[in-house]
């Protein structure tokens, strides 16, 4: 996991990128409900988009009647055309809103454009670029985890730093996602990730509720996650 310190760097970049990106000439502003589809892939290969609030997953199918979600977007994420593209794989991708979304969007060649204009644009889109990239290596570390007690705290602690930037915070936080979403970012079974959340729940660290997972102390659950602290 990062540290505070990058997530408020990466929290300020964000932000410096959408307020950028929000001023452009041709941004369209779109309105997602939580669960809702986005447009088809080959409609979204041709835009760069950025969160400006909410969270996106992006899914994989991975058998009949389940699928796993292979990143989350949350606010201040840059979304270029490959993100969409699966290519050389056979795979069939889906994005979804895990939470209510706005997004802005723009042709990814204006885009481009723009960014050889604005040096300044170009310089915030690299630093922020910067710290997705290390956020996505945070993923693959939690894929790594192979004890479920400790990939669910360490999916959690994700899934609140890409939806809201609170893992920094001791006061805890609320995070408004289903355990399906859960297990599917974790990669791992529902019956599994609701087992886990369950001792989370009776040793303090979270608390829940129908589709909200309430984080009571953050750093408790790092230590969790790292290991270092057994689960009660």
């Amino acid at each position: 996991m990062g540290s505070p310190d990058t997530a408020i760097l990466g929290a300020a970049s964000l932000e410096s990128v959408a307020s950028h990106i929000a001023r452009l000439p041709g941004v369209e502003t779109r309105e997602y409900r939580s669960g809702e589809l986005l447009r088809p892939a080959e409609h979204l290969q041709q835009l760069q988009i950025c969160i400006r609030k909410g969270g996106i997953g992006l899914h994989v199918a991975v058998g009949r009647a389940t699928d796993a979600i292979l990143e989350v977007f949350g606010p201040g994420w840059l979304l270029s055309p490959p993100v969409w593209q699966s290519k050389p794989t056979p795979e069939t991708r889906h994005a979804a809103a895990l939470l209510p979304t706005t997004t802005l969007e723009l042709a990814a060649d204006a885009f481009g454009r723009h960014l050889g204009a604005d040096p300044s644009l170009a310089a915030a889109v690299a630093s922020w670029n910067a710290h997705q990239y290390a956020l996505a290596l945070d993923h693959l570390a939690m894929l790594a985890l192979r004890d479920p007690s400790r990939r669910v705290p360490e999916t959690l602690l994700l899934l609140l730093e890409r939806l809201d930037g609170a893992t920094g915070s001791p006061a805890g936080a609320r995070l408004d996602v289903s355990q399906q979403s859960i297990a599917a970012f974790a990669n791992l079974s529902r019956q599994t990730t609701n087992k886990q959340l369950r001792r989370l729940a009776r040793g303090g660290f979270v608390g829940l509720e129908r589709g909200v997972v309430y984080v009571r102390e953050p750093g408790r659950l790092r230590e969790l996650a790292a290991g270092r602290v057994p689960p009660r």
